[in-house]
């Protein structure tokens, strides 16, 4: 899993169900647009408002409609850890290839190491931890050694921390390079984590564009990858002001793309007002713009 690996929102039906025939066409959308795998039921996917049905019929619906084209990443993070294990067996027995569980808060050394490992446990045979932070630096990084030398499954970690950089070429040192390693959040430092040796991103919407910078860099044109990561970077400055925005966002853009039916997002997300709409829509038109030129 080299590349960008999205991660999937959750589609609405007006009726505030979960739309899983927009889920699907997302899902297709994936592969025709050249990723290297995909995660649904994370935080992009407005997991916290999902009920456990919901997730399950999620996790169900997406392994079979991908049907082994792309690995698939199931998300099991949850508040309390039965549902955790729950999720994590669902994704199991539906054929997924890895689970991705955030860290839960105020667990760390042994008892981090019991947790994950139950999960670990339950699923499949790819365990990927989600060091994710929006105000400090994560995991320490003792604790992801720890659980790297104790957990088998324990195969990626996606790190979504404050000063990511730094953290990246620590762990991929200390585990030998022998983790595979992404980014989600901060995706505002993708050309300096590719310098890094980071495998995969792990951005939401824009496929066609991330896959382009990421190929640019791959084949060595390094300028031309900056000059078009350069080219987004006032969408993500507008995007990244906050993830309930970045959400918002994206769903509008899966309709301006017509793989959505709504841009309905659940509490706490709320309608953009007067002037953030205007800015949105300018920003889509400038992400069809740059696709159709990429294509």
């Amino acid at each position: 899993m080299r590349g960008i690996i999205p991660s999937l929102h959750t589609p609405f039906c007006r009726d505030n169900k979960v739309d899983i025939l927009s889920l699907q066409k997302l899902i297709d959308h994936t592969i025709v647009s050249g990723c290297a795998g995909m995660l649904v039921g994370a935080v992009a996917g407005e997991n916290a408002s999902l009920s456990l049905d919901e997730k399950e019929i999620i996790i169900n619906a997406c392994v079979q409609h991908n049907n082994n084209r792309l690995p698939l990443i199931v998300s099991c993070s949850a508040n309390n850890q039965y549902d955790r294990i729950t999720l994590s067996r669902a994704a199991k027995v539906a054929g997924a290839d890895w689970i991705l569980c955030q860290t839960p808060n105020n667990l760390n050394g042994n008892e981090l190491t019991e947790c994950f490992n139950e999960i670990a446990d339950a699923g499949p045979s790819n365990l990927m931890i989600q060091d994710l932070s929006w105000t400090d630096n994560g995991m320490n990084d003792e604790d992801i050694l720890l659980l790297f030398e104790n957990i088998k499954k324990f195969k990626g970690l996606k790190i979504e921390v404050l000063n990511s950089g730094p953290k990246y070429s620590r762990i991929l040192k200390a585990t030998n390079h022998k983790l595979h390693l992404s980014g989600g959040w901060a995706i505002m430092g993708m050309i300096e984590a590719l310098n890094r040796g980071v495998h995969a991103f792990i951005p939401s919407t824009m496929e066609v564009i991330y896959n382009q910078i990421y190929n640019l860099f791959i084949e060595k044109k390094i300028n031309k990858a900056r000059d078009l990561f350069s080219a987004i970077l006032p969408i993500l400055s507008f995007t990244h002001q906050h993830i309930d925005i970045a959400i918002k966002f994206s769903k509008m853009l899966r309709v301006r793309e017509e793989i959505f039916i709504t841009d309905l997002c659940r509490s706490p997300i709320s309608e953009f007002d007067i002037y953030q709409s205007e800015e949105a829509n300018i920003h889509i038109e400038k992400v069809i713009s740059l696709q159709n030129n990429i294509n």
